[in-house]
């Protein structure tokens, strides 16, 4: 049914004021589903942020990580140096 016919069938049944208030509320509900579209992406936007930290940190910690197997690789050669010439 076209949506013009299925009006002019439902019209001779609905009063104005039930016609303003269907009108109304498509309103609110098109308002309420904006809102939602917003709230979605700033939650969206914010796990992304909170994500892009976590990364951020890990890679962090994982330079340091590599910065002290680096120092202590250096450490132990330099520990195996002087042992090598102790003992001759």
């Amino acid at each position: 049914m076209e949506p013009r016919e299925f009006m002019e069938k439902l019209l001779p049944h609905a009063s104005l004021d039930a016609i303003d208030f269907a009108c109304d509320l498509e309103r609110v509900l098109a308002e309420e589903v904006k809102y939602l579209r917003r709230v979605i992406n700033t939650l969206s936007e914010q796990d992304a942020i909170e994500k892009d930290g976590v990364i951020r940190e890990l890679r962090l910690r994982l330079t340091d990580k590599e910065t002290q197997i680096a120092h202590l690789v250096e450490e132990n050669r330099f520990l195996r140096e002087r042992l090598a010439s102790a003992s001759s």
